[in-house]
């Protein structure tokens, strides 16, 4: 009869997590944040800036490119 290998229980090939605090898991999910999400905010704010300028220029050009037969006529003050 051939030999048989006993594997005790102590002896487990499977991966075991390292053990984290609290406050290390928050760090780390403080940096995933921080890294992942700035981009976007940095993004959004570009193009809201880059809209308000847009439509600002407009309005300008508009009310440039207008005749002069739209604005209020001077009047001459007599004395």
């Amino acid at each position: 009869m051939p030999p048989t290998t006993e594997v005790s229980a102590n002896q487990k090939s499977a991966y075991q997590r390292p053990y984290k605090t609290r406050s290390q898991r928050r760090e780390i999910a403080r940096r995933k944040y921080g890294e992942n999400h700035d981009h976007k905010f940095l993004t959004r704010l570009a193009l809201v800036v880059g809209t308000l300028l847009l439509v600002g220029v407009g309005i300008a050009l508009k009310s440039w490119s207008e005749p002069d037969a739209t604005r209020s006529p001077v009047t001459k003050v007599l004395r």
